[in-house]
């Protein structure tokens, strides 16, 4: 690939391998040396990063960037059929349980060997941060004499499913055993695992930050699959959504979001049309992908071609970065009454641009 004539950006900022310099004005790229250290010491070592294709199975990609938001080399590519961003390379499978096992929450917070957040507050923080999500669920699930199942999967501690509480069963899978140890005492009951350890269909699956990270889409959806009660069961997604960079979520920043744990950078459309193609449909969705799906089994068999919204959305996000770059600026030096009353004589900017809700 000649990169210099395949790129979708031509800012150099997308084409910076290496330790990044801070900027004053902009928040990325950031410094994170744990994390920096690890992926160019560690992982070049031991761990083998293979080539992608598009889940479409179009080889026609453009490259978004060479290096992620810290300054490692983490090519990020879109395919021009779907529209589809991705890793062009990325774990295999058994790194990638190497690295979710061992290492990503130490390096996400800088923890040492055998040392782990004070899982009392993740609880709370998490419960607190499902608020928003569960009451989403709950404007769509039927909770009747029977207690609806729960099952969050990967949802670390189990925070949100405490918002559930007392109406409904709770399932927490996860693979930390301490937090599961934690998680039983709420009376959650866990599962050491993942969606391929799941032997029973629930009535509400949560996703929240986890389908971005699946190392092998095929084999994971159709585990989501084998788990649904056709027509019936929620299956609640939450992960970044690229069309909402434009409406100033991370500031209009794509560059904040590229981050190689990361297989995959959806559009909330392009992300709607693979579900259709899988049997799912949507019963919500918003820009910043909150969403709610059923599986009705229907399979769409064409592939929507989003490229060139992908594109104008990335192209109209870029151009405003400044501009909301600056506007946040402004919000952390304003005094709040002052904030307040701009507040009030403006309508404030759409972060979550709605797509559908029944």
């Amino acid at each position: 690939m000649n990169n210099k004539d395949k790129f979708l950006h031509k800012s150099p900022r997308f084409n910076q391998i290496g330790w990044p310099k801070l900027k004053y004005f902009y928040e990325t790229p950031y410094q994170n040396r744990k994390y920096f250290d690890f992926f160019n010491n560690y992982a070049k070592k031991k761990y083998t990063f293979q080539a992608t294709t598009c889940l479409c199975n179009n080889g026609d990609d453009l490259t978004l960037s060479m290096n992620d938001r810290s300054g490692v080399e983490f090519i990020t590519v879109i395919c021009q059929n779907c529209g589809l961003i991705r890793a062009k390379n990325y774990f295999t499978d058994n790194d990638a349980i190497d690295f979710y096992s061992n290492h990503f929450w130490k390096i996400e917070n800088d923890l040492h060997d055998n040392e782990y957040e004070n899982p009392d507050d993740i609880y709370e923080n998490l419960r607190i941060a499902g608020i928003e999500k569960s009451n989403l669920i709950k404007k769509f699930l039927n909770i009747g004499e029977n207690k609806p199942v729960i099952l969050d999967i990967g949802g670390r501690i189990g925070g949100i499913l405490e918002n559930f509480k007392p109406e409904c069963k709770l399932v927490l899978a996860d693979y930390f055993q301490p937090y599961l140890d934690y998680a039983k005492t709420k009376n959650i009951e866990t599962i050491n695992g993942g969606l391929e350890d799941i032997n029973f269909k629930p009535d509400v699956i949560i996703l929240s930050h986890v389908i971005e990270h699946w190392t092998n889409f095929e084999n994971e959806i159709q585990n989501l699959i084998r788990i649904q009660k056709p027509n019936h069961t929620l299956t609640y997604i939450e992960f970044p959504g690229i069309d909402s960079l434009k409406n100033g979520r991370r500031d209009g920043d794509l560059l904040g979001d590229l981050y190689l744990p990361h297989r995959h950078y959806f559009a909330s459309y392009v992300f709607e049309d693979i579900m259709n193609r899988y049997g799912f449909e949507r019963v919500y969705l918003d820009s910043e992908i909150k969403g709610i799906f059923k599986y009705t089994g229907i399979l769409q068999e064409k592939v929507c071609n989003n490229f060139v919204r992908v594109k104008n959305d990335l192209i109209a996000a870029e151009n405003k970065r400044f501009k909301y770059t600056l506007q946040s600026h402004i919000r952390k030096h304003i005094p709040k009454f002052f904030l307040n009353l701009l507040r009030n004589i403006r309508k404030p900017r759409n972060l979550s641009e709605k797509i559908d809700s029944p």
